[in-house]
């Protein structure tokens, strides 16, 4: 049998209908109803009946919860610090901590230290030592004693019975670093890196010969080393810059705080140079005999607060006007006695305290040049001795004199290698500091 005659027979018979225009008509006669076929199938599928959606039923149950054991008093204390606000006193202080210790406040109110030294200052710090059932143990806060000096007073239970003091404390000087990225402005980096308003008022003086911190831009930064002042591990001051840098634009501008003797020192840059010119004179020709600020006596071990320096000047010395300046105060006052206050720019004053008497004719509004006699040493006021007090103000807040307004000596030979020593390791400080790329706040 021919197989291929069997194959050819179907192909002829496909080949002849694609070829006969009949069947091209019949298949385009038969779409409607291929249409009307699907759209039937389609809309019976839809109609067939869904499932019932499966019934929720909601349930309310009351868990009880498992019995805790009762927590025993741990013991531990700790210290609490609170700011002061107008009006405060210790004993409404206590009550907004809720301490309700009468055998405490009838100590207070009983206590052998004066009144004075008892009356909070607004913006103060009080710190008070807890438990966890509220019981109070003992509190501390700075203030000033009758020479105007600072001291910390300290209320304590030792055993049984209450004590109080108000004595220079044993303090500790530690370093603190703080690293601070401008974002908007230098004043607001600072004060969000929690830098102390001393602080900052004297880094501003510092660089102010070379640039203001007014001019820093997003992007640049401020490195610091300062000292802080603690007592029993609680901050209460702070010290002296020891090391700062700020870069600008690229451009680094350095400071190192040199020590000239015990009480007083100067800023330099890395070469040794003064930063600063400081005033034509010195307001006596004298020697500086107690320094500023919160200090450590390294001999002594303990802590004192001096808001300016003190010439050991004799009575009747005429004090002169370090730079030109306008007279802002000639007044006398309980704690300065006779004082004069000059201002030499719109941020810059300076204060006189102590004297025996004024100049003849000054008054409030002269112009005196440096160098013009505005009054005589004394020991008028809170003073022990004679002598002339004098401190310098940045907005209102007290400076170091010897490192912002005063004439600030060269280095000698003798000092430049010790000088060098120093300063090499702070710079090591502040170049590790400047490479980090956020802001840094060490823990005091």
């Amino acid at each position: 049998m021919d197989y291929r005659k069997l194959l050819a027979f179907p192909q002829k018979w496909v080949a002849r209908l694609i070829n006969n225009p009949m069947t091209w008509l019949g298949a385009a006669a038969c779409l409607p109803f291929m249409g009307a076929v699907t759209a039937l199938a389609i809309t019976q599928e839809q109609a067939l009946p869904q499932p019932a959606a499966p019934l929720a039923q909601q349930f309310t149950e009351q868990l009880v919860l498992p019995p805790l054991a009762a927590t025993q008093p741990s013991g531990l204390r700790y210290w609490r610090d609170e700011a002061v606000q107008r009006g405060d006193t210790i004993a409404r202080l206590l009550n907004r901590l809720g301490v309700d210790d009468g055998e405490a406040t009838r100590f207070i109110h009983a206590s052998p230290l004066s009144r004075d030294l008892l009356k909070l200052r607004t913006g103060a710090t009080l710190s008070v030592e807890l438990n966890d059932q509220g019981e109070l143990f003992g509190l501390r806060f700075l203030n000033d004693d009758e020479n105007g000096e600072k001291v910390l007073v300290v209320i304590e239970k030792n055993g049984d019975q209450w004590q109080a003091s108000a004595d220079a404390p044993e303090m500790q000087t530690v370093q603190t670093v703080r690293s601070v990225l401008v974002k908007t402005s230098a004043t607001g980096a600072l004060a969000q890196a929690q830098v102390p308003v001393e602080i900052r008022a004297s880094l501003s003086e510092i660089f102010a010969d070379q640039l203001p911190l007014a001019a820093l831009r997003p992007g640049d930064k401020i490195s610091l080393v300062y000292e802080t002042l603690q007592y029993k591990g609680t901050p209460l001051a702070s010290g002296n810059i020891l090391g700062a840098e700020i870069v600008r634009a690229g451009k680094a501008y350095q400071a190192f705080y040199f020590e000239h003797d015990s009480e007083s020192g100067g800023y330099y840059d890395a070469a040794g140079k003064p930063l600063k010119k400081g005033f034509t004179m010195q307001p006596v020709n004298a020697r500086i005999s107690s320094g500023f600020g919160m200090r450590f006596h390294p001999i002594l071990r303990s802590l004192r607060m001096h808001e300016g320096v003190d010439y050991a000047a004799a009575s009747g010395t005429p004090i002169m006007a370090p730079s030109d300046a306008t007279v802002a105060t000639v007044a006398q006052q309980s704690g300065y006695g006779n004082v004069v206050v000059l201002k030499h720019s719109s941020k810059l004053s300076t204060l006189y305290a102590h004297m025996s008497s004024f100049q003849a004719g000054l008054r409030q509004g002269n112009k005196v040049k440096a160098g013009d006699v505005i009054g005589f040493v004394g020991s008028t006021g809170r003073s022990t001795g004679p002598h002339l007090h004098m401190e310098v103000l940045i907005d209102g807040q007290p400076v170091d004199p010897a490192t912002t307004a005063l004439p600030v000596p060269g280095l000698a030979p003798s000092q430049r290698l010790a000088f060098r020593q120093a300063s090499v390791k702070l710079a090591a400080n502040l170049q590790l500091l400047r490479d980090i790329p956020v802001s840094v706040a060490q823990l005091d």
